[in-house]
């Protein structure tokens, strides 16, 4: 007799999230991961979705799990917990033991049932993260302790969208909760807390709002950029880490620009969020990329899926330059494509994935051509000058050397390749490549020369 008043919770409780996620996602993506999903039951704070296949299942928890904690934030269904069963399995699924939300005192406050993958050990560190996942291990390793070396409170990641800043904050938070069971961690994204705020003021009483914030051991705030439009709920935020640094609480903080840069912001909290150490993430290389997609294929969800040989793998980490985020849904899309056809993932199987994409034209590697004549064009020498063997000052010697670099990311050329096309050993290639990965780790304007090259060029 239960069930059906379940089943009638579940589907109103889904027809909020679907409509909140319709408005969210492309038409594309809506109604080809979401539109099929059907709401079984609600049972306590569970809801049970069916999916049509595994490869949703797994689009939905690997791809859109920021989407749908979105979503649940902004319908106030923020403590829900959604488990996503297979059409025709004979069971729900329940939940693994490392999905389990961390649950605080108020069950409100716990980490997205979807963020159970985004561990520290599952991150795959490249030159254009290692300074701000050394400085979350060094957050981990120092909790609880009343000295450090150096001050990493509050933690401040930024950087563009999908880098993985997200994933790192709430490693930190799974890290510490692994080492400290008892420890009071609450994530919260600022969109979150913002209609929390609207709420208290409503009722003319943001006292509790304030408490209830200020008795966590660590607080996980995320997207900090959206603060500019909200005074009030800079207001809030500026109490709680007020109270919270004052008695040596862990902050860690994420956005997409330092804290210099973030518009509409008090300076008061811009002092706040500088007191501690600012890492930033960027974009990774072609070597990091691929290390993240072989790490991906190591996750037990690709346990069963057939092998991807280096040369698919470089196409797609070709592609997917810009983000992880971008990169694993790439990995993803080529899986289902050839099992779809019922075929090994070849290169041919990558390609006709990415065709059509979005509306977009098939891109695959960039030919070498374009990208010397971008990079002799950008540094105002001549084509021919570029390819001087024997040139040596400055002015040929640096563009030369970033034109091999950028060759290897976006080519499909060997070092031997690219050693032919410019006359030389490719010794002398690789060293010219890694003399410039390790002059971006130095020069943060030479970085963002190269990272601003590497996108014009694609």
């Amino acid at each position: 007799m239960d069930a059906v008043p379940m089943e009638k919770d579940a589907q109103g409780l889904w027809s909020l999230i679907r409509k909140n996620l319709e408005g969210r996602l492309s038409s594309g993506s809506f109604q080809e991961w979401v539109s099929p999903c059907i709401a079984l039951r609600c049972e306590g704070n569970t809801l049970s979705i069916q999916v049509p296949n595994a490869p949703t299942k797994l689009w939905i928890e690997q791809q859109l799990a920021e989407e749908f904690n979105d979503a649940l934030v902004q319908e106030d269904l923020a403590h829900l917990n959604l488990v996503f069963q297979i059409s025709g399995s004979l069971q729900v699924q329940t939940a693994q033991p490392n999905a389990t939300p961390i649950v605080v005192e108020n069950p409100q406050i716990s980490f997205p049932s979807l963020f159970a993958r985004y561990t520290l050990d599952r991150f795959v560190v490249g030159p254009s993260s290692q300074l701000a996942f050394a400085a979350a291990n060094s957050v981990v390793e120092h909790f609880g302790k009343s000295s450090s070396s150096f001050n990493m409170n509050p933690l401040f990641i930024y950087g563009s969208s999908g880098l993985g800043k997200t994933h790192l904050m709430v490693g930190v938070g799974q890290a510490i909760r692994d080492k400290n069971p008892s420890a009071k961690l609450h994530y919260l994204k600022v969109d979150s807390f913002f209609h929390e705020v609207t709420a208290a003021i409503s009722k003319r009483n943001t006292e509790p709002l304030r408490k209830k914030y200020q008795g966590c051991d660590v607080l996980l705030l995320d997207d900090v950029q959206a603060l500019g439009k909200m005074e009030r709920t800079q207001e809030e935020i500026f109490y709680v880490l007020e109270y919270l640094l004052q008695h040596g609480k862990q902050i860690v903080i994420t956005s997409d620009k330092p804290p210099q840069q973030l518009e509409g912001l008090h300076e008061r909290l811009k002092t706040r969020f500088k007191w501690g150490l600012t890492a930033d993430i960027q974009p990774p290389d072609f070597e990091t990329r691929v290390a993240i997609l072989k790490k991906k294929l190591e996750e037990p969800d690709f346990l069963e899926a057939p092998r991807i040989d280096d040369e698919v793998l470089g196409f797609i980490a070709h592609r997917g330059k810009s983000s992880v985020r971008d990169l694993e849904g790439l990995l993803n899309r080529v899986i289902f494509q050839a099992q779809f056809m019922g075929v090994s993932p070849s290169l041919e199987i990558a390609q006709s994935a990415f065709q059509g994409q979005n509306g977009d034209e098939l891109l695959g590697a960039v030919p070498m051509e374009r990208i010397l004549r971008s990079v002799a064009e950008s540094f105002h020498i001549s084509y021919g000058d570029l390819k001087k063997k024997r040139g040596r000052e400055a002015s040929i010697l640096v563009p030369r050397q970033v034109a091999m670099y950028l060759a290897r990311e976006l080519s499909v050329a060997s070092y031997s390749d690219i050693a032919k096309e410019f006359d030389m050993h490719h010794s002398t290639v690789m060293n010219a490549i890694d003399s410039v990965k390790q002059r971006m780790k130095k020069d943060n304007d030479f970085h963002k020369l190269v990272h601003a090259l590497l996108n014009t060029v694609y």
